[in-house]
């Protein structure tokens, strides 16, 4: 499993928080999208600055899953020792039963992350493929 540090900011500037979160390129979208549990998406108190609308989304066993979706209301970065790649503009999901904060196959694909071994959790950005292997945190 990969894990990045990434920071998540209101598209306004106003707030952020740093979390760790899950690359998960079989969380599939057509847009860049992060789902957040419900405590993240209040500290961002991103209704000030959208109304969120109800959005379904299809599992991987095809369960159907009711969210909030805020449309394009953060920048997300990721943020290593040496480095931040971002902003990216995207999406946020919102679910009361997430625990975690997952990154989308688009989204991770715009923050030019590689993955270079499932198992190991190892990576890399997308300029440093053949160069340098990061670890998971």
């Amino acid at each position: 499993m990969l894990r990045l540090k990434v920071k998540i900011e209101r598209v306004d500037g106003a707030r952020s928080v740093h979390a760790i979160a899950i690359a998960n390129s079989g969380f599939v979208g057509i847009e860049p999208e992060i789902l957040l549990p419900i405590y993240i998406a209040r500290e961002l108190e991103l209704d000030e600055i959208a109304q969120p609308e109800a959005y379904t989304k299809i599992s991987g066993d095809g369960r159907e899953i009711d969210l909030l979706r805020y449309r394009n209301v953060v920048k997300v970065y990721v943020v290593t020792e040496d480095r931040v790649e971002g902003p990216v503009i995207s999406s946020v999901l919102v679910s009361p039963r997430a625990r975690y904060v997952l990154l989308n196959d688009k989204l991770l694909g715009k923050l030019k992350v590689v993955l270079l071994d499932f198992g190991e959790g190892t990576w890399c950005f997308r300029d440093e493929l053949g160069r340098r292997e990061r670890k998971s945190y």
